[in-house]
């Protein structure tokens, strides 16, 4: 294999983990928008209930695979925390898929890399 080859090898090896990142980073915000967009429509659902009403009324929640017995105010407060928890994760990712796009973009240019679709 010539220098060229193996340079060119190298550069699309780069090239491929930086699209992979991409990708498994793209998925990651796909699934903590998911589960923000459950927790949400839980949340909205459980607020609607007359607050006289909550204290006796009995709600489940699963936790670390385990389906927990709760109030629905307890219940709401753990939503609560826990949506403040995706969007900080959900905001994080998206900030590393921001950084991970742009130092694609930047590698492209310093490697002067054009695109070749089949």
């Amino acid at each position: 294999m010539s220098t060229d080859e193996a340079k060119s090898a190298a550069l699309q090896q780069k090239y491929n983990s930086f699209q992979s990142d991409i990708t498994e980073l793209t998925e990651q915000v796909g699934t903590i928008s998911s589960q923000l967009q459950e927790h949400f429509i839980v949340d909205q659902t459980l607020s609607k209930i007359d607050p006289s009403q909550r204290s006796d009324r009995k709600c489940f929640k699963m936790i670390g695979g385990v389906l927990v017995e709760k109030t629905v105010d307890d219940v709401i407060k753990l939503l609560d925390e826990d949506i403040k928890l995706l969007k900080d994760q959900r905001e994080k990712t998206e900030k590393v898929l921001n950084t991970t796009r742009k130092g694609l973009e930047d590698f492209i240019k310093t490697n002067n890399i054009k695109i070749v679709r089949q």
